[in-house]
């Protein structure tokens, strides 16, 4: 098991650092500075302050979904522990590590550690759904680019087939004779924690009110954030061109495949946003000050972090 993991942390090295090169010698670092000097302290603190509001959106997102499994806390520790979830994955390995870390601390009061758990997965999941919903409607609003791009045009599709594959797997859930061949080849744990997943499909639009709150937090913690870097950095590219694949690049940074999205959110801003003439070294000043920034952000997290370990 052990061997697995560092099998695993290994590839995700060579892919962060095979990714890491590509980016070095495409991006003419001489430009990155000179947009690192536009940046003006005022425009800092804006990207700050956006960022905390993203993390409450998302912060509250998670608090009634765990209260919808029994788990009551005050709005402030949601918020601590988001906090600490995004510092634990800046320096860990693994997004899992700060989800892990999470679920653990609202589990602990209670030993609610399946409930917990699943309250994650479904906060991160409307994550992925929101963004790829959003995505999608951008792309049709600008379906002229998407039909000239047909790289574009086929990640849309993509996720539309995404979103309709979410449909197919809950009706399947529902089907006696799938469900007692999971119960055979699926370990007892994971039965456990799909049923406990399968609750949030009970609830009074819980799924439905996540997934707006996801939208949201997607459109002002994400697509917001980040177009006030570009707009500091005098970027020139049009809103709905921008709109149409920041959702893009979130999603596909959001994939496992590197440690803790380092060149493959680079590269994924110098390819979309490069359909629309932006250059590499504006797009990667940008992915380089967002990164920064919301580590620093995250470290007043770690005090707490510190005294749990205690």
């Amino acid at each position: 098991m052990k061997n697995n993991k560092k099998i695993k942390i290994a590839l995700k090295l060579l892919v962060s650092a095979g990714f890491v090169a590509w980016i070095i010698y495409a991006v003419k670092w001489r430009e990155v500075w000179h947009y690192l000097l536009e940046l003006r302290l005022w425009e800092v603190f804006a990207y700050i302050a956006v960022l905390l509001i993203g993390f409450c959106i998302s912060s509250y997102k998670w608090k009634f979904l765990a209260e919808f499994k029994g788990i009551h806390l005050p709005f402030r520790e949601f918020l601590n522990l988001y906090i600490t979830g995004v510092f634990v994955n800046n320096f860990m390995p693994s997004f899992v590590a700060g989800d892990a870390y999470k679920a653990y601390q609202i589990g602990k009061k209670d030993r609610k550690y399946v409930s917990a758990t699943s309250t994650v997965i479904v906060d991160r999941l409307t994550g992925y759904i929101g963004a790829t919903i959003l995505a999608v409607f951008f792309g049709i609003l600008n379906f002229k680019v998407l039909w000239a791009n047909k790289i574009l045009l086929y990640i849309d599709l993509g996720l539309i087939a995404f979103i309709a594959s979410d449909f197919v797997f809950m009706a399947m859930k529902k089907i006696s004779f799938l469900r007692i061949i999971a119960r055979k080849i699926i370990p007892d744990k994971i039965i456990e924690l799909l049923k406990d997943l399968e609750s949030f499909n009970g609830g009074s639009k819980i799924i439905l009110r996540a997934v707006i709150y996801a939208m949201i937090f997607s459109m002002v913690g994400l697509a917001f954030l980040n177009y006030i870097l570009f707009l500091s950095l005098g970027i020139a590219i049009s809103p709905l061109d921008y709109l149409t694949v920041i959702f893009i690049t979130a999603i596909i940074s959001a994939a496992p495949i590197s440690i803790n999205n380092i060149g493959i959110k680079e590269w994924s801003y110098i390819t979309f946003f490069g359909f629309f003439g932006v250059s590499a070294s504006a797009v990667v000043t940008v992915a380089i000050v967002s990164r920064l920034l919301q580590m620093l952000v995250s470290f007043v997290a770690l005090p707490l972090y510190l005294k749990e370990r205690k």
